[in-house]
């Protein structure tokens, strides 16, 4: 299976922040059995794709699972009358301190962005700083595109299904050939229109073939907000 590594690392608590942020979600209360049916389902996608797996993901589906288990059973109370303390709590207590810690992180990032209008360090550059910016590849996270294939399978998978047995040949390198043709045609590409045309055994191999582009710097993929359609288009030093 070809394998892919993406350059941006995203845990397992990036993947439950999305989750609140996409759905506003209370953080104080997670509905923990939804949570973690889409937790499940993000890592059976990413296996599906071979993606590098961080262990702390399988630590992290075994976490809700136990948690969930825990929320069914009767609430008790400890041997004073009090209730006994929410299943949920430990984990809404880590993420609140790593949401913390990322919010800080970003906030500095913002300060250290706009500290370079007004520093200049002989090696300042705003036009070097833009060009490796656009040279990145993704505004966009894992997750957003996870979301989006695993919508496009659930379509396809609700399409009849044919049981004749088919030897298909798709391979990565057709696939990239095949998305660069199209953007010199079109300029942008819609990532969801782009992937339902093709035929549901070869979404996934499409599907590598644009992360692989990504990686190689010969396209880019973007939103201008968060949870639209994802564009694909030309990177400045594609022919």
């Amino acid at each position: 299976m070809y394998k892919i590594k993406l350059p941006v690392f995203e845990g397992p608590f990036d993947l439950l922040l999305y989750f609140i942020k996409r759905d506003e979600l209370n953080i104080y209360d997670i509905p923990i059995s939804k949570i973690t049916e889409e937790f499940l389902e993000y890592i059976r996608i990413m296996k599906l794709l071979d993606l590098d797996l961080a262990g702390e993901f399988i630590v992290m589906s075994s976490t809700l699972m136990q948690i969930k288990s825990q929320m069914l059973l009767p609430r008790f109370e400890d041997e004073n009358g009090d209730p006994i303390e929410d299943p949920r709590t430990e984990l809404v207590q880590r993420l609140i301190e790593y949401k913390q810690i990322k919010d800080g992180a970003e906030e500095l990032k913002v300060l250290e962005d706009k500290n370079r209008f007004f520093i200049d360090r002989e090696n300042f550059s705003f036009e070097e700083n833009l060009a490796k910016q656009s040279n990145d590849g993704i505004n966009v996270g894992l997750f957003d595109l996870i979301n989006a294939l695993n919508k496009i399978i659930k379509r396809k998978s609700s399409e009849t299904v044919s049981h004749n047995v088919k030897l298909f040949n798709y391979s990565i390198e057709e696939e990239r050939e095949n998305i660069l043709k199209e953007i010199k045609i079109k300029k942008n590409l819609s990532f969801i229109k782009f992937l339902e045309q093709a035929p549901k055994q070869k979404i996934v191999v499409c599907f590598l073939a644009i992360l692989d582009l990504v990686r190689l710097k010969e396209i880019i993929i973007s939103q201008n907000d968060s949870y639209d359609d994802i564009i694909i288009t030309q990177t400045h030093n594609f022919n």
